[in-house]
């Protein structure tokens, strides 16, 4: 059973003769008791009003709470994916840099081979022309000091 401030307060007693009780002094007992549960359910009330606002703001916290740790989640899902992103484009720039290389390198190697060549065509021309011109310089002391030009001879009895 429930009992009410109004409850308390109209309370009723039955008096007896010879062993009764001051009718004032339960009355002024129930006023005071009736009072003290009165501010213990507005206390109570108060408290109940409270404590929902304190929920609400532990709901409040707990889902910013959870929005934060799935931010946090994601960012470090995203940090992840770009540093593997950065480490891919890396390694392609890398691979590209190496292929770039390799290319300079043949195309240099091929210009080398050219000139290697270059320089062979020319160091055998340059013999045969020192041949030529010894063989011309010794015509001309053969012509200057009188002797017949065994080539022109046989160039003559062979034709």
């Amino acid at each position: 059973m429930r009992l009410s401030p109004l409850d308390i307060r109209q309370q009723q007693f039955t008096v007896r003769m010879f062993r009764g009780l001051d009718p004032q002094e339960v009355e002024a007992f129930l006023e005071d008791v009736a009072e003290e549960y009165e501010q213990i359910l507005k206390e109570n009330v108060t408290l109940k009003e409270q404590l929902g606002v304190h929920e609400e703001r532990a709901r409040r916290v707990n889902e910013v709470e959870r929005m934060l740790t799935e931010t946090l989640v994601t960012t470090q899902k995203l940090t992840e994916e770009m540093k593997e992103g950065a480490r891919r484009d890396g390694q392609l720039l890398v691979r590209e840099a190496e292929m770039q290389g390799e290319k300079v390198m043949e195309a240099a190697r091929a210009e080398e081979a050219k000139i290697r060549s270059g320089i062979k065509d020319l160091q055998r021309t340059h013999r045969q022309l020192l041949e030529d011109l010894k063989s011309t310089v010794e015509r001309y002391q053969r012509f200057l000091s009188g002797e017949p030009d065994l080539e022109a001879g046989e160039a003559d009895a062979q034709a």
